[in-house]
């Protein structure tokens, strides 16, 4: 049977996440970007920490194959309630009460990791003892994708924007550029430093208030 084009792809959701006034969760054009890697690569297996309101798990679970699983780490009373009353509808989903740096390879059943989402602590510390728990779980091919990697520029702000900077931990890198979470900055460099194997693409841009992505996965050659 034929079905078009117009095939519905489980993207309905997608309008009412937040864009330009969005602090901390997924911004809209984020959540389609991720939408479409996980449609192409089909993991077998992810691995989220930050469950937060949910916005990222929902969305995996929308791209996601039928035979996946989502694996969500997360600590927040709020959000273990929200895990148990919102995410009961999907048996691909299992929410893990504990903090990102208690990972145990038991926790997603042994199996090897093809995609995992950083969107937790962001503190570098915390970050790196994550990874260095979870690294020999990754896949050969396995993707790290790690949230909030991307400057803000001042000609974006919006009002909630400009508190953020006057209250929160982030640092200005000149006049115009703000770093909202360096921790998710220097992470990335790190990982880059200390994993020489890797090699690391980024989602950002000036022209637009965008809290930004990367994706890291290891270098192999296609040739042979």
């Amino acid at each position: 049977m034929c079905l078009g084009r117009t095939q519905r792809i489980g993207m309905s959701h997608l309008p009412s996440y937040r864009e330009d006034d969005a602090i901390g969760p997924l911004q809209r054009d984020e959540a389609i970007a991720l939408f479409g890697i996980i449609r192409t690569i089909r993991p077998k297996v992810v691995v989220e920490f930050g469950f937060f309101h949910g916005h990222s798990a929902f969305n995996f679970l929308q791209a996601l194959p039928g035979d996946s699983r989502l694996y969500s780490y997360d600590i927040d009373a709020e959000s273990i309630k929200r895990a148990k009353t919102e995410f009961n509808f999907d048996q691909r989903f299992a929410f893990i009460g504990k903090s990102q740096t208690d990972f145990d390879p038991g926790d997603i059943e042994n199996q090897a990791i093809d995609f995992v989402f950083f969107d937790a602590a962001h503190e570098l510390e915390l970050n790196i003892q994550t990874f260095q728990r979870i690294i020999a779980c990754l896949a050969p091919e396995g993707m790290i994708a790690i949230h909030d990697t991307g400057l803000w520029h001042r000609s974006h702000f919006a009002p909630i924007h400009e508190t953020f900077t006057r209250e929160c931990r982030g640092e200005w890198k000149d006049e115009d550029f703000y770093a909202h979470q360096p921790g998710e900055r220097a992470f990335i460099d790190w990982i880059l430093l200390e994993y020489q194997d890797f090699s690391a693409i980024h989602f950002h841009t000036p022209r637009t208030l965008r809290h930004g992505f990367s994706l890291l996965q290891r270098k192999r050659s296609l040739a042979s």
